[in-house]
């Protein structure tokens, strides 16, 4: 009898037996659950632990700020990926939101969810290579001695920079090409590196730390639009999105397993990556911060936690934690630009054989499999960030974050809306608490959300960011009509 009713739940999974026979037919990578715990703790940690981590104390106004801000949007974030657990146990598809909201809503809210998708993704591309730029140059000091070609906000854009970030854009577009077996393990190498580095540096640093330094508690340095402690708090919990952001690549990646994998676990590794980069993201913020006078700290240039332990301890153990640094920087850089490489090619994979976008994006390699010229078009797209600069990084980053909570919010709303209408529908893993989960879930993406709209806020995107984001949308929406059109 419990086999029987086991069996009649699961017929209720929308097209899981066309998606078993396809991912049967095709040749996968067959990442495993800890595969998919590094693309996501990867995706997330390497985006700033090690370059933007000052720039939050600075934004925050101190580093209990931006420590309790990271903690809060943490536990904030929980319900959120629970959400997302539990589709992609349901939906094993790659596309993520895309295919969650076609099954809620049908094509038009799937088309704007996944073009804010593709934005968020796409923006991390070229904000990757830009940093990755200035860190090597600080590694290699004659890379900043090349003719200064022009000016982008201010921001000198030498020819070094230029053929530097096409050269590292082109190697990991080769690194995709070859499947994602390949850029999986390599990803699962690189996290590895980075928690070892990342905690080297969080002992050092709280072995020489003072409770001292961390006064003021609050103080505005001239980075964040806030006047006091809470402001700060709110101003880092509306960027934590954009640091956080690499645990829906799981999602985009879900098909390059076997068969056989338990989404169940899949979908649990998804969710421990969350906390895992939020309590790496927090210590580092603490450690670091209490090091030396924070004032000083959040305003320095990047690598400036190199810096920081360099003039800590010095001699020989200053200059090696210095160098250790520099590389869990670039492996950090790098592993987060490989995820958001392999997810962005992903979904706009996705996007094409479901016709939102031109069919040429869904065209795959014979041997490899792999999507071709999504992944081309990925490598233009990182190879943008060393022709405009470093002065671009904050309206980037505001950019993304709104863009990846759009994506949330929508896909949040989609488990509701599907468990609505079938309430006995079956999967492998639910979020704990129900309704009690997915509707807080629902209010804390959509009122972040709204937040970033509200000029003279510490929450507010910035004017920059806010005439690309509805520059994007316009586009969105000519794409969509023309495609109707088309049907």
């Amino acid at each position: 009898m419990k086999k029987d009713k086991y069996s009649e739940m699961k017929k209720k999974i929308p097209n899981i037996k066309n998606i078993m026979r396809i991912r049967q037919s095709r040749k996968k990578g067959d990442m495993g659950y800890l595969d998919f715990f590094m693309l996501g703790f990867g995706s997330m940690v390497g985006v700033g632990w090690a370059v933007s981590s000052n720039r939050w104390i600075a934004l925050a106004g101190g580093p209990i700020p931006a420590f309790l801000g990271f903690v809060i949007a943490t536990i904030l974030l929980i319900p959120i990926g629970l959400c997302h657990g539990e589709l992609l146990a349901t939906l094993p598809q790659a596309g993520g939101v895309m295919v969650y909201t076609s099954k809620a809503f049908g094509r038009n809210l799937s088309f704007i969810s996944s073009w804010f998708l593709a934005l968020s993704y796409l923006t991390i591309l070229p904000w990757e290579a830009i940093y990755i730029n200035t860190i090597l140059k600080k590694l290699v000091p004659f890379l900043s001695s090349s003719k200064v070609l022009y000016y982008v906000a201010g921001y000198p854009i030498q020819a070094s920079s230029i053929f530097l970030g096409i050269g590292l854009a082109l190697l990991l577009f080769f690194i995709n090409f070859k499947g994602a077996n390949f850029a999986s393990k390599l990803q699962s190498i690189l996290s590895i590196l980075i928690i070892l580095i990342g905690f080297i540096v969080i002992f050092f640093s709280f072995k020489v730390g003072s409770v001292y330094n961390f006064y003021p508690l609050y103080k505005n340095v001239g980075e964040g639009n806030h006047s006091s402690l809470f402001g700060g708090i709110i101003a880092v919990i509306v960027i934590v999105p954009f640091f956080m952001s690499g645990f829906d690549t799981i999602a985009q990646s879900v098909e390059e397993t076997s068969p056989d994998k338990k989404f169940k676990n899949v979908a649990i590794a998804m969710v421990l990556s969350i906390v895992a980069a939020g309590a790496f993201y927090s210590l580092v913020i603490l450690s670091t911060g209490s090091v030396s006078n924070w004032q000083a700290y959040s305003l320095a240039s990047p690598p400036a936690m190199g810096y920081l332990l360099q003039d800590a301890y010095r001699g020989r153990l200053g200059f090696i934690l210095d160098k250790l640094i520099v590389i869990g920087t670039v492996s950090g850089l790098f592993s987060t630009w490989n995820g958001m490489f392999m997810a962005s090619a992903r979904l706009l994979q996705s996007m094409a054989k479901n016709n939102l976008i031109p069919k040429v994006f869904a065209r795959e390699h014979a041997e490899y499999g792999t999507p071709v010229t999504a992944l081309v078009f990925c490598f233009f797209f990182a190879a943008v960030g060393p022709f405009v600069g470093m002065n671009l990084i904050d309206p980037l980053t505001s950019l993304g974050s709104v863009s990846f909570v759009i994506g949330w919010f929508l896909t949040c709303l989609s488990l509701a809306a599907l468990i609505n209408k079938d309430k006995d529908y079956y999967t492998s893993f639910k979020a704990p608490g129900g309704k009690l989960t997915i509707y807080p879930a629902i209010i804390i993406s959509a009122v972040i959300v709204i937040s970033t709209f509200i000029p003279k806020t510490p929450s507010f995107m910035g004017y920059t960011a806010l005439i690309i984001f509805f520059f994007w949308l316009l586009l969105g929406l000519a794409f969509l009509k023309f495609y109707k059109k088309k049907d």
